[in-house]
């Protein structure tokens, strides 16, 4: 019987044969895959080197184009948001330059559309929507804040955002060696879909996604995740470039049939430089210019648990200028976003030029505003060399805006008989204002000490509380413009320094011409009891306790709501279900979302008997509700003022 035949074990020399084909094979597929690598990082550094080049002003001529879709509040800037609900828009930025001395820009979107165009002899803003553009002509006075391209971009991305850390990477002579060993090591080559790909893709930590192209050495786009969108509100943007060349410019928006309006190059310059740098401190913020705890003549500055706490005294002129030196980098920032940035949306959006009303609304009521005011804006002015005057006394009317709710609650509605007043204001956090945010505590010569929570550079208060026990808040109605009386923030002022009782209040406000329509709660924790306020320029009516109104509905008793909406009916409903139960902590509950907006800015609780206030103050992208309250206590703080060796005369 034949053997089967021998099955022989695979040769050593057959195994090795093919793991050097398989290893050969690796390493082939891993130095390929290594050459298209390099070949990615190479072509990543050589097209952000291309892009930089155009800011260092290597590039005399180009026309860079930027795609957008980004999310924002429902309207741009609305003054006042009662949701978290985002809206998606899509935009587009042309921006061109033909030489040193002319340049320009162009901004399609759904909000709005606007053009910029600067040559050596004149500045215009063109409205296409509004059918209007503002032009100025001549010198331009103030280089800083021009639109010459000399040194654009160092005077226009500074500290103050969070953009400069790297801007100045980009000016260095070293940036692609410093792009390659601070930025590559966090950027992940992707390999493509196909062979055929006409880009590299790139993945940057875990928010954001960058492909360039092969062939067009300016063309880049950058994708984010959705927790940098609901940061930075950017999902897209996409660069294209062409250098020494026009074509893409939209010639169109500069010749097109619009009424001019000429106004001050000066003024134009400056409200679209320093609107638009605003803007992107604002969407990036930087810890810059954090005013410093210090001791002056007259004024001392100390952070309290996270929050800026500023303490005045003296006359107008000491008050002002401690104010003015303690405050300087933070009375610009306020500057900056009441005046400039507010100026540069509101005219684009309404085809109106913002400063021709202001200053209107300044002619109309600065002659109903005491002198002392007016000395202690003057001295706040000279303390700061980067702001004027003018630009002091506009940003001091912009008060007339604010809008806001509030309660007062005691007696049978508290658990312990004090009386808690709720003060909410919900205005404007879109344009940074709370890192302007200061508390207050100021005792003026022979009037009453007060401790308000306000802003820098800002004269007149928008509500607080005083030693004599009375504290007051406002809630701003309909009728803007209607201008010729005293401004709401200076009558606050001066019911906290100069009244001691609610009658007083009362004929305070009696006895002086009013502006637009306010509500106000007038609190006193001496007896305690509280009023509410319908004021209009013509009418002036007074709320009691448990007294029913049309707008604001059934009385409560021993309590008084201000508020509108559904708001109004969310803040009844938790007065009323913890009616006899409430406390300094459940008082401070009703603030919370949604009786205070997504807009708020600020909520302050005041137990005036006790002379304690509790504030929040809003984030750089949360409401103040949802931030930490932080005590104060008024005699506390006065008490050791004085210990500290400040001038607190007595009345």
């Amino acid at each position: 019987m034949r053997k089967p035949p021998l099955r022989r074990k695979p040769s050593i020399f057959l195994l090795l044969f093919i793991a050097f084909c398989f290893l050969f094979q690796t390493l082939n597929l891993s130095a390929k895959e290594t050459k298209t690598k390099e070949e990615s990082i190479k072509c990543f550094i050589e097209r952000i080197n291309s892009l930089i080049s155009l800011f260092n002003g290597e590039a005399s001529t180009f026309c860079l184009e930027i795609k957008a879709q980004f999310k924002s509040p429902t309207a741009v800037l609305e003054p006042r948001v009662n949701s978290s609900s985002e809206v998606n828009h899509q935009a587009s930025l042309t921006i061109f330059r033909n030489d040193i001395q002319e340049w320009g820009m162009v901004l399609q979107s759904s909000w709005r559309h606007a053009g910029i165009y600067r040559t050596a002899t004149y500045t215009s803003l063109i409205l296409p929507d509004s059918g209007i553009r503002f032009i100025g002509y001549g010198k331009v006075a103030n280089q800083k804040d021009s639109l010459d391209t000399i040194d654009f971009a160092h005077r226009f991305i500074t500290p103050e955002t969070s953009a400069y850390g790297f801007f100045s990477v980009l000016r260095s002579k070293s940036f692609s060696p410093a792009l390659k060993f601070l930025l590559l090591p966090y950027l992940k080559a992707i390999p493509p879909d196909t062979e055929t790909s006409d880009e590299y893709l790139y993945q940057a930590g875990k928010n954001l996604r960058i492909t360039v192209s092969k062939e067009d050495p300016l063309k880049l786009k950058i994708y984010t995740s959705e927790s940098f969108q609901k940061k930075n509100f950017f999902s897209f943007f996409e660069i294209t470039c062409e250098t020494g060349k026009n074509g893409k410019i939209p010639v169109g928006w500069f010749t097109s049939s619009t009424v001019s309006k000429e106004v001050s190059r000066d003024d134009l310059e400056k409200m679209i430089f320093r609107g638009l740098k605003r803007i992107l401190s604002v969407k990036m913020p930087a810890e810059y210019g954090l005013v410093k705890p210090q001791k002056i003549e007259n004024g001392e500055l100390v952070r309290h648990e996270g929050q800026t706490l500023v303490l005045l005294s003296g006359n107008p002129e000491q008050i002002g200028t401690a104010h003015g030196l303690l405050l300087a980098p933070w009375n610009r920032l306020l500057v900056d976003s009441t005046i400039y940035l507010i100026g540069l949306v509101e005219t684009i959006s309404k085809g109106k030029w913002f400063l021709d009303q202001l200053e209107e609304a300044w002619a109309r009521l600065s002659p109903y505003i005491p002198s002392e005011q007016h000395r202690e804006m003057a001295a706040i002015a000279s303390a700061c060399p980067e702001i004027s005057l003018r630009e002091v006394r506009l940003s001091n009317i912009f008060p007339e805006y604010f809008h806001c709710s509030g309660f007062a609650l005691f007696g049978r509605a508290t658990k312990d008989g004090l009386l808690y007043h709720g003060r909410i204001l919900d205005y404007m956090t879109e344009i940074g204002l709370q890192k302007c945010a200061v508390n207050f505590i100021i005792v003026p010569d022979k009037k009453w000490a007060f401790f308000s929570p306000g802003f820098a550079g800002i004269v007149g208060s928008v509500g607080g509380m005083n030693e004599k026990k009375l504290s007051i808040g406002e809630m701003g109605g309909r009728g803007r413009y209607d201008w010729d009386g005293v401004p709401m923030a200076t009558l606050v002022r001066q019911a906290l320094e100069e009244c001691e009782s609610i009658g007083q209040l009362k004929s305070l406000w009696q006895n002086n011409p009013r502006t637009c329509e306010y509500f106000y709660v007038f609190a006193d924790g001496k007896v305690p009891d509280a009023l509410g306020v319908w004021a209009t320029s013509a009418k002036l009516e007074f709320l009691q306790p448990g007294e029913s109104h049309f707008f604001l509905g059934p009385g409560i008793d021993d309590v008084i709501v201000m508020s509108a909406g559904n708001r109004l009916k969310r803040l009844r409903e938790r007065v009323t279900g913890g009616y006899g139960t409430f406390t300094a902590t459940s008082s401070l509950k009703l603030m919370d979302r949604p009786v205070s907006m997504q807009s708020n800015l600020h909520n302050s609780l005041y137990i005036p008997k006790l002379g304690l206030a509790y504030v929040a103050i809003a984030g750089d992208f949360e409401p103040a509700a949802q931030q930490k309250y932080v005590k104060y206590n008024l005699d506390e703080l006065l008490l050791n003022f004085k210990k500290n060796g400040q001038a607190l005369e007595k009345k």
